[in-house]
């Protein structure tokens, strides 16, 4: 069944037949219309910098994310040629395991460590050392600088004054998503992608987060993927052209995003990717960490 139209101010109302793909890679943030049969209508990107203050870090700061989204997003939709009323739906994708940490008042705390920062390589270690069996067993991978466990640890040891601010995590795509919402949650995805979380239940892990004193109060419920999680409110949509009322999606991380769009459905397929960092994904009918 095709979505109803929405109204159009002053005009007609407008068949909702584009939805909003917005996607934050390590280099830039992509806005694309894609029609309902898959075909894109229009497209836009905008640079995002990276930082790195001391050998080793890569932080960006989430607030330039958004700043992209309000770039990008009108100029995708012109040049779709399309009116934001025709917006069926918008979700998100992003690379995973890189988070942003908000104080009680909803304000970020610092910039966001991303997936390729190496600092936690003494945690790391740490963590290799104390628990590598059980948090292969319970995440389903190992301790790595890339994921936030291990990166959230080296935050309590080197800045424990942001780390005792933290009232919410977010991954980025999620950040980002309650920009437009207000709302708070993740996808099973992400949440496995920050090491914090039981792979083999999707739910967030007390031993894990244990082990590394994490508050398990800060950590948003988890949902699907597939989710319709809230709406663009008001304030957002003057805000980057969107328009207010329209479905937001959960969304889920970069690669799973990609290998389902490549379609990777059937068990014993695989995807090669090759971007920035470079995966090799197979799906298997359980989660294989010894693969």
């Amino acid at each position: 069944m095709s979505p109803p139209p929405a109204p159009s101010a002053g005009g007609p109302a407008v068949a909702r037949e584009l939805l909003v793909g917005i996607d934050l890679g390590a280099g830039s943030l992509k806005t694309s219309i894609i029609r309902l049969d898959g075909t894109l209508a229009g497209e836009a990107s905008a640079p995002v910098a990276t930082h790195a203050p001391h050998p080793g870090w890569s932080e960006q700061d989430p607030h330039d994310w958004w700043a992209a989204i309000c770039e990008t997003v009108p100029r995708a939709l012109a040049a779709a040629g399309a009116d934001a009323g025709a917006v069926a739906a918008v979700s998100f994708s992003a690379g995973a395991h890189t988070q942003v940490l908000e104080d009680a008042q909803g304000r970020v705390i610092r910039p966001a460590i991303l997936w390729n920062d190496q600092r936690s390589a003494a945690e790391t270690a740490l963590l290799r050392q104390q628990a590598d069996a059980r948090i292969l067993e319970i995440g389903a991978n190992r301790a790595n600088p890339t994921w936030t466990l291990p990166q959230m640890l080296w935050l309590r040891r080197n800045e424990p004054e942001a780390f005792a601010r933290v009232r919410r995590l977010y991954v980025a795509k999620d950040w980002l998503r309650a920009q437009l919402t207000g709302t708070w949650e993740t996808d099973h995805i992400d949440a496995v992608g920050t090491l914090m979380a039981d792979a083999r239940t999707n739910t967030w892990s007390a031993e894990l987060c244990g082990m590394i004193g994490w508050p398990m109060e800060t950590l948003p419920p988890i949902v699907t993927p597939t989710t319709v999680v809230g709406e663009v409110t008001a304030e957002a949509a003057r805000a980057c052209g969107l328009r207010a009322g329209t479905p937001v999606v959960c969304g889920t991380s970069d690669t799973a995003a990609e290998t389902y769009g490549a379609g990777m459905v059937r068990e014993g397929l695989g995807v090669v990717k090759l971007a920035t960092a470079a995966t090799v994904s197979v799906l298997t009918p359980a989660a294989r960490p010894d693969f």
